[in-house]
């Protein structure tokens, strides 16, 4: 069989890094050839089975192009070494593409957000020409899959994010002190897991307590770090929010705020399928979240098994914290509630990473 080589070049700690390490993990229990991973930053838990490749050159940079072209660069060299592999790429899949068909070798890659965002006229023709030239792609949901075939005319083919129920529960009953949220059983604990990115656009939950202070008692805790964590924290101290927001860093283990948490907030401008609303859901969590393209309208069954709101719309979203705050409305969200947790048999583990194997062994052949 050919080796299988796992492509992606930047770890930012999110949903795409969590379904590559658990991709990972199955392909190398579960099928015969043997597994590369080339990425930049090594932060992912491999087990011994997987061979990282180590980038030809390492210098600090948080640039995700110049680590692409060294990813590259270590994937020219591992090709001169075994010759005989397939691509699966979680990133930079345009990059990916196009060396795949100068080396005249197979490629997979797996599209990980919807792009009526992010692309332009320009990016759609390119991407759109180079997506036509992969031998497979792969996308997160159906309502992903609709928008990505129209725009870049190909055929893509879904397979959901696989949740690991049993190992989110076990992380989740470590025991640790929240502070910030254990101080008071009245208090309505809020959580946001995501980078801290335009993209997550945290800055429209900032908004939301801002409209809260004072009236309800609330606390906020954003769990991610990135670009937007300076105009986050202006944000918390030009508007006195100090004691109603905390912002913690990434961690590999969020599900300990999950299940203390009595409300999940998303206010992204655009997703795949976003994998903390699952985790959400998991933990029987009322979920709010912008109805954005794609995942969430999906998940929370077009706003039947949680609160979607137009992108935008803070406002609405403190109008829900208020209601969930007077109990007016407890039987339609625990209604939501077990609607959406009853529909992440959908989102089964061992199911949607079968479908990988499935699907790449025919390439592996």
């Amino acid at each position: 069989m050919k080796n299988l080589v796992l492509f992606n070049p930047s770890i930012e700690g999110g949903g795409v890094e969590k379904n590559l390490e658990m991709i990972m993990d199955h392909f190398s229990k579960n099928i015969k050839s043997k597994v590369f991973l080339i990425t930049y930053d090594k932060i992912l838990n491999a087990n011994k089975k997987i061979n990282f490749i180590k980038p030809i050159i390492k210098i600090k940079t948080k640039n995700r192009k110049l680590k692409y072209i060294i990813c590259l660069m270590s994937l020219i060299s591992l090709f001169f070494q075994k010759r005989d592999f397939v691509i699966f790429s979680f990133q930079a899949n345009v990059y990916a593409i196009l060396l795949a068909k100068i080396l005249g070798i197979k490629v997979i890659v797996r599209a990980n957000s919807a792009p009526s965002k992010w692309i332009n006229t320009y990016k759609t023709f390119i991407i759109s020409f180079f997506y036509r030239l992969a031998d497979k792609v792969i996308v997160n949901s159906l309502e992903f899959k609709k928008e990505i075939d129209k725009k870049f005319k190909i055929n893509s083919y879904v397979i959901y994010n696989p949740i690991n129920s049993k190992k989110i529960l076990k992380l989740s009953k470590i025991k640790k002190k929240v502070p910030f949220y254990d101080s008071s059983d009245k208090v309505i604990k809020i959580l946001n897991v995501g980078r801290l990115t335009l993209q997550k656009n945290q800055i429209d939950l900032l908004k939301v307590v801002n409209e809260l202070k004072g009236k309800i008692p609330i606390r906020l805790i954003i769990i991610g770090s990135g670009s937007e964590k300076n105009t986050l924290n202006n944000y918390i101290k030009f508007h006195k929010l100090k004691k109603f927001v905390k912002i913690i860093g990434y961690n590999k283990n969020p599900y300990i705020y999950f299940k203390k948490s009595d409300i999940f907030i998303l206010t992204s401008v655009f997703e795949g399928l976003p994998n903390v609303l699952l985790e959400a859901t998991l933990f029987k969590k009322l979920c709010i979240s912008y109805k954005c393209k794609s995942g969430p309208s999906e998940i929370l069954n077009n706003g039947k098994g949680g609160v979607l709101v137009k992108v935008g719309e803070y406002k609405k979203i403190t109008s829900e914290i208020k209601n969930f705050h007077t109990g007016k409305s407890q039987k339609k969200y625990q209604k939501m509630i077990k609607l959406s947790y009853k529909n992440l048999v959908k989102y089964n583990f061992n199911n949607q990473l079968r479908k990988y194997e499935e699907v790449l062994i025919n390439y592996l052949k």
